[in-house]
C-alpha cells in the first residue's frame, strides 16, 4: 500500500513539473490538483481549479471543506462525512444533516451505526402540488428536482385526497386444490377502507364461505401507517383449495370520504385430467377454465376416465 501511493504522488509530481495547471488537465480533475497543490491547507480559492458544476443536484449544491468550489450535495439516506475531517463520502445538502442513527442490540445495549447517513431535519410528511404525500420536506424538493419544475409546498402533514391504487391485484392462474392470495396497495388521506367483490355478486367476501379469508389492517383514525409506506393500506385476498367455481374477475374496492376506487384481476383455475387405460395412466390433458366458462365443481383435484 505504501508503495503504490508513493508511486501515485511521484506520477502527481511528475505531471505537476512537466504539464501547467491551466494547460492538459481537464476541468473535471482540476479539485484534486488543487487538493494536491494545497496539500492539507485550503490556500487561496481559485475557481478555474474546480470541476465542473453538475446541473443535475437532488440535493442542491453545497460548498467543499474549503468553501471554494460547489458539489452536489449528497441526499436522504446517502453516506456522508460527519465531522468535517476528511472529505470522502461528501457532504448533506440543503436541509440535510449527517448522522449516526442508533441501534439497539440484542441486549438492548445501544450501538451506534458505524456510517452515518443524511438525514432530513424537517420530519414529517408534507403535502405537494401534485396531491401525492411526500415523508418529509428534502424528499418533497429531491422530486422537484428531478424533472418536476413545478412541484411546491401546499402544506404540512398528508394531502386529503381520494383513493389512489398503488399496488393493484394481478392476474393469477393455478390449479384445482391449490392456493391463490391477490394483493392490493391503496394510499389516501383520510385512510380509506377495502373491501373485496367476485363479479356477478353483490356480496363483499369472504362471506360465509369458509375457503376464502380476507386480511386488511384494522387501523383508527389516527393511525398513519397500513402498509409499506405512511398512509397507504393493504388487503390480501387468499382462496385455499381452489375449485374450478372460483374462477372469475375479483375487484379489490376503497373508498374514504372523498371519493372510491377499484381494481380487478382475473382468476384461471386450471383442472387437470388423466385419461386411464387398462390401469395404465396414457393421456395427461389440462382443461382451462375461466369465468366465461360453465361446469360443476365436485370439490376433487382430478377426474379420471376410462
Amino acid at each position: 500500500m505504501a508503495f503504490s501511493t508513493h508511486v501515485w504522488l511521484c506520477v502527481c509530481i511528475c505531471l505537476g513539473i512537466c504539464i501547467p495547471p491551466s494547460l492538459g488537465v481537464p476541468p473535471q480533475h482540476r479539485g484534486w490538483l488543487r487538493l494536491w497543490e494545497e496539500g492539507e491547507g485550503c490556500g487561496e480559492c481559485d475557481l478555474q481549479r474546480c470541476p465542473l458544476a453538475l446541473h443535475d443536484c437532488p440535493a442542491g449544491r453545497v460548498r467543499d471543506s474549503c468553501g471554494c468550489c460547489e458539489q452536489c450535495g449528497n441526499v436522504e439516506g446517502q453516506q456522508c462525512d460527519p465531522d468535517g475531517a476528511q472529505e470522502f463520502y461528501g457532504r448533506c445538502g440543503e436541509g440535510l444533516v449527517c448522522q449516526r442513527k442508533t441501534k439497539r442490540g440484542r441486549r438492548g445495549r445501544a450501538r451506534e451505526n458505524p456510517e452515518p447517513k443524511c438525514v432530513c431535519q424537517a420530519q414529517g410528511p408534507v403535502c405537494g402540488s401534485d396531491g401525492y404525500t411526500y415523508p418529509n420536506l428534502c424528499q418533497l424538493k429531491e422530486a422537484a428536482s428531478r424533472g418536476n419544475a413545478t412541484l411546491r409546498l401546499t402544506g404540512h402533514g398528508p394531502c386529503y385526497s381520494a383513493p389512489r391504487i398503488s399496488r393493484a391485484p394481478k392476474d393469477l392462474s393455478n390449479y384445482t386444490g391449490n392456493d391463490i392470495v391477490f394483493g392490493c396497495e391503496v394510499t389516501a388521506y383520510p385512510l380509506p377502507n377495502l373491501s373485496w367483490r367476485k363479479k356477478g355478486s353483490d356480496n363483499f367476501l369472504p362471506g360465509d364461505d369458509p375457503h376464502i379469508s380476507v386480511q386488511t389492517p384494522s387501523l383508527s383514525p389516527s393511525q398513519a401507517r397500513g402498509g409499506p409506506q405512511r398512509y397507504t393500506v393493504s388487503t390480501w385476498l387468499q382462496i385455499q383449495g381452489l375449485h374450478t367455481s372460483d374462477a372469475g374477475v375479483y375487484s379489490c374496492i376503497a373508498h374514504n370520504a372523498l371519493g372510491e376506487l377499484s381494481a380487478s384481476a382475473r382468476l384461471t383455475v386450471l383442472r387437470q385430467m388423466v385419461r386411464v387405460m387398462r390401469g395404465r395412466q396414457e393421456k395427461e390433458e389440462e382443461y382451462f377454465y375461466d369465468d366465461t366458462e360453465e361446469g360443476s365443481d365436485d370439490g376433487q383435484s382430478g377426474d379420471y376416465l376410462e
